[in-house]
């Protein structure tokens, strides 16, 4: 039988995995923000490419706009993709100038048709686009593939012909996504759903359990009642028995009368015991299944938590992360007075990098960064992705005049990693500012002045590291 505690445990299991699934939840919303609001900057960005597909764009930007049903999404997915593929027949023909009265509708009118140039390869803007979006959708990773095809052929020789299939293929994995986190979100509410009933199920448990323990009790006290009269009527029989053949006959009787209410409780007893051990397995059976499905929940949380720590494009440790490890690191110096540094880095030149060799070249070389970092950082030490081309690393139980060597050690392992993109040599160097924990400084405070010695380092000349 479960006792208080078991059902205040239980409880508290309960509004755990509510919180967690919560937490969840609101992930799945941000990443649905996340695509919508690209999903929305890729339709600008295709916009006039031609009527039926400025049509199509404009209902999507619509329901975008109204936080639209995955089901309506799918709806208008077929048109769309329809619309993209009719772009190859007109990279094959004259193309004819257009205006707002071709758009599909009654009253689109023909238009004598204007032999336009052709167009221009797609520029660097719509392919950092296109790429922004890739690196969001290789957070599912039953995506990862196809983005990462659809990735290769973003080179900046890419045609307007290139453009349509990566759209086509885009829309399909937007598709797919959009359709993963709706299923994610119906798994979500079935499993909180099953365990309100659940829940409901324990409370009925212990109210029967409750009104067992009553029935119980009133058998008790109707057999106390019942063998108090018996023997009271012993006594009287005693007292007004003639002789004792009398006596015995009426002693035999109350004694028979007694085995009959003492059968009768028993038999009571063991149907309230069975009633009890049935409602105890099922209600097991039922704990156990709930307890299976919190165990798979919980590992799809940790599966969910850790890819929100981890960086999409490079694999190590995102900001997300560093923000927590940073106030474990802050808060150990606090209480033990360990030395703990912390350096900011910087790509040197990136943006030139970017504009020569194009993004692709631009992530790889992020990602050249990330591997050389956590390769040579020491086990104790942290690295991670701050954001953009920056890198910021911990250095646990180092001091000051150590930690200089280390990040010197660091920058000069990038100087030599012999970066190449298409055979051409790209020459990669990174600056560095570094500081250690003082007295009263919050993770903002050793920021800042780590990043103030970035700058130094940058305005001193570049691929150097500078102390403050």
């Amino acid at each position: 039988m479960k006792t208080g505690t078991d059902a205040e445990n239980w409880r508290s299991k309960y509004f755990d995995g509510l919180s967690a699934l919560e937490q969840e939840r609101e992930q799945a919303r941000a990443m649905q923000n996340v695509l919508k609001r690209l999903a929305g900057r890729l339709c600008t960005a295709t916009l006039g490419m031609s009527p039926a597909l400025d049509h199509e764009v404009r209902k999507l930007q619509a329901a975008l706009r109204r936080d639209a049903t995955c089901d309506e999404f799918e709806k208008i997915t077929p048109a769309l993709t329809s619309a993209i593929q009719g772009l190859d027949q007109l990279a094959t023909q004259p193309v004819a100038a257009w205006s707002p009265a071709m758009m599909p509708g009654p009253s689109a009118t023909a238009v004598s048709p204007t032999v336009m140039a052709p167009a221009p390869a797609v520029d660097e803007r719509i392919r950092a686009i296109l790429s922004a979006l890739l690196t969001q959708l290789r957070r599912d990773a039953s995506l990862v593939a196809q983005a990462d095809a659809l990735d290769a052929t973003l080179t900046d020789s890419m045609t307007q012909d290139q453009l349509q299939q990566a759209m086509v293929s885009l829309a399909d994995m937007v598709d797919k996504r959009i359709h993963t986190l709706e299923t994610a979100r119906q798994e979500v509410e079935a499993l909180l759903s099953h365990m309100v009933g659940k829940l409901d199920e324990i409370g009925r448990f212990a109210a029967d359990q409750h009104h067992t323990q009553s029935r119980s009790q009133a058998s008790s006290e109707t057999l106390n009642v019942q063998l108090a009269d018996e023997m009271k009527a012993i006594g009287e029989s005693v007292e007004s028995a003639d002789d004792l053949q009398q006596l015995r006959n009426q002693v035999r009787s109350r004694i028979d009368s007694i085995d009959r209410h003492l059968q009768a409780f028993r038999e009571r007893e063991a149907r309230l015991t069975e009633e009890m051990r049935t409602r105890s397995e099922q209600m097991n059976s039922r704990i156990a299944a709930l307890e299976t499905q919190a165990r798979r929940l919980h590992t799809q949380l940790q599966a969910e938590q850790k890819l929100s720590t981890i960086d999409v494009l490079t694999g190590i440790p995102n900001r997300l992360a560093y923000d927590k490890r940073v106030a474990e690191e802050l808060e150990r110096f606090k209480r033990f007075n360990q030395p703990t540094c912390i350096a900011v880095w910087d790509v040197d030149h990136f943006k030139r990098v970017n504009d020569t060799y194009g993004h692709r070249a631009g992530d790889r070389v992020l990602r050249a960064v990330a591997d050389c970092f956590a390769a040579r950082i020491r086990s104790t030490d942290f690295v991670a992705r701050y954001g953009g081309e920056e890198f910021i690393t911990l250095f646990p139980g180092t001091r000051l005049e150590d930690s200089v060597q280390l990040v010197d050690e660091l920058r000069g392992s990038i100087e030599q990693i012999g970066f190449h993109f298409r055979g051409s040599p790209v020459p990669i160097t990174v600056s560095g500012g570094i500081t250690a924990f003082r007295s009263g400084d919050s993770p903002t405070a050793a920021f800042d002045r780590a990043d103030k010695a970035l700058y130094k380092a940058k305005a001193e000349g570049r691929n150097r590291c500078v102390s403050a």
